[in-house]
């Protein structure tokens, strides 16, 4: 079963992104950008090298809600894809 984290301030988002298993910058391709109201959906890949000579192949789905130019709430979802 996926493994599922939550986080609901903005530092907390930032720890959980910036991962001491990584190194340098990742990859990351939007695909797709669809908005309807104030719901923004971004689809794509990130691509990011492991200190331990690995590296993360994935892809993700982010839902953006907007209130006043500004991210209200954020979904992200992200699959690694294994090779």
């Amino acid at each position: 079963m996926p493994s599922t984290t939550r986080t609901t301030r903005r530092g907390a988002f930032d720890r959980e992104i910036e991962n001491d298993a990584f190194v340098g910058r990742p990859m990351i391709t939007v695909t797709r950008v669809i908005e309807e109201n104030d719901v923004v959906v971004a689809e794509g890949r990130v691509q990011a090298a492991r200190k331990d000579g690995g590296y993360l192949d994935a892809v993700f789905c982010d839902v953006f809600v907007m209130e006043n130019a500004r991210i209200k709430q954020l979904t992200s979802y992200l699959m690694e894809v294994k090779h």
